[in-house]
């Protein structure tokens, strides 16, 4: 590999590295338990053969 590539690669990696830290969120636990309610939901809903998103938002409602 040239030493220009190699200079490449080094500046390309480090801007991916900022990017994935400055994308980094937290996330709460409430917010974390909603999620996984939704995608339990939806999995079951397309198990049972029902279309996901469902047309009525207040089924999506957990709390």
């Amino acid at each position: 590999m040239k030493e220009s590539e190699k200079r490449v690669r080094e500046y390309l990696a480090e801007i991916g590295r900022r990017g994935g830290l400055a994308s980094r969120r937290e996330l709460t636990r409430s917010h974390a338990k909603q999620m996984v309610g939704i995608r339990k939901a939806k999995r079951a809903a397309l198990k049972a053969g029902k279309p996901w998103p469902p047309r009525d938002r207040k089924l999506l409602k957990l709390s």
